[in-house]
């Protein structure tokens, strides 16, 4: 039995693409499992010796995809790879060094992200341990794509990914969701590489109900994280207000800017002369 399972999601990016993640797959040393969660588009091939094809359920999406396809891999230790994303080279070996101890539930290291001609490296620092959840919370940066992140399957539990169907949100419900279950560890150096894509409303949205999920879920949170939780929650709101503002909804906006002031006041009380130049800006609009 392989000791790593890579999962590579086949939706949600051009052939090309997806044929330089299978690629990156197959060149990693020893021997991984590779799972496609879905049949790939045309014009990509694959050696079904070396890599096996999970059809998802009709009618799932992306993220039950995903689940069925790392339910259905046999290996311990699980690393996703989403569209546009690829391994480095070297990525496997520095997580099974890692994940050897068994209080270490995740691994996870830079991500080189191209943004567009320019790419750069995120995060410009990690952090290890068991309290990464507020970091995670506060950093958009930290875990940089699924690809550089690899976990413990008994650690994120049965569908981690269910009702998930962007990038953004997997990833971020992922991580939230492995610190929270014990220490990671983070590699300062490159394990993945990733295309910037454009981001969209949809996603944002997918990534403020993962928030939400970690503010108001059952777990109780101290009080540092909960108002880095609310911070974040702020911040992705008036992202969210400021787009509908650009597209001439008003009205939409203003009840994004009052639930971002309702979510994190305080956040607000520190850039108050900001934030009201521009709702003085959006009120003359």
């Amino acid at each position: 039995m392989p000791d790593v399972s890579i999962v590579i999601s086949s939706s949600g990016g051009p052939a090309e693409a997806l044929a330089r993640s299978l690629a990156s797959a197959l060149e990693q040393p020893g021997a991984p499992e590779v799972v496609l969660a879905g049949a790939p588009p045309a014009g990509v091939t694959w050696d079904p010796a070396r890599v096996r094809v999970v059809e998802p359920p009709a009618g799932a999406g992306p993220g039950e995809a995903l689940d069925a396809a790392v339910a259905a891999a046999g290996a311990p230790l699980v690393v996703v790879v989403e569209p546009g994303e690829r391994l480095a080279a070297d990525a496997l070996p520095r997580h099974q060094g890692a994940l050897e101890s068994p209080s270490v539930v995740a691994s996870y290291g830079r991500t080189a992200v191209d943004e567009g001609g320019r790419v750069r490296q995120r995060p410009d620092q990690g952090r290890g341990g068991a309290g990464v959840l507020g970091r995670l919370l506060q950093d958009r940066h930290l875990v940089a794509s699924s690809a550089c992140l690899a976990w413990r399957r008994d650690a994120a539990g049965a569908a981690p990914f269910a009702g998930v169907d962007s990038p953004a949100g997997r990833r971020l419900a992922l991580a939230l969701r492995l610190a929270g279950q014990g220490e990671l560890v983070f590699h300062p150096a490159t394990l993945a590489e990733r295309t910037a894509a454009p981001g969209d409303v949809a996603e944002q949205e997918e990534v403020v109900r993962v928030v939400l999920g970690v503010l108001y879920g059952p777990q109780p949170l101290d009080e540092k994280t909960e108002h880095r939780a609310r911070v974040r929650l702020a911040r992705e709101l008036v992202a969210l207000g400021k787009h509908h503002h650009r597209q001439g909804d008003l009205r939409r906006a203003g009840k994004f800017f009052d639930e971002a002031v309702k979510a994190a006041p305080g956040y607000f009380r520190g850039r108050r002369y900001q934030f009201l130049n521009f709702v003085k800006n959006l009120l003359r609009g």
